[in-house]
């Protein structure tokens, strides 16, 4: 068997940002009509004019969503 080790680092976006216009996971908390999001991941790239911008658009910073922290992830890239 073989085994891996990941290693993740998690910044707050006080404390980093991402590179622009990446996609990126992330935590998210808020609440948008009846559903209630706690550091729940979603997928999210920065932009520096527009703010974090998620790749589904019922999620949305101007809904009152917060992002509580990203993660430099590496894409999987192992054979299909």
């Amino acid at each position: 068997m073989i085994e891996r080790q990941v290693i993740v680092t998690w910044y707050t976006p006080e404390e980093k940002l991402p590179e622009e216009d990446v996609f990126t996971i992330v935590t998210i908390s808020g609440k948008i009509d009846n559903v209630t999001y706690d550091h729940t991941f979603a997928i999210a790239t920065y932009d520096k004019s527009m703010g974090w911008i998620f790749d589904n658009p019922y999620l949305d910073i101007s809904r009152g969503l917060t992002v509580d922290a990203w993660a430099d992830l590496e894409p999987y890239g192992g054979e299909a």
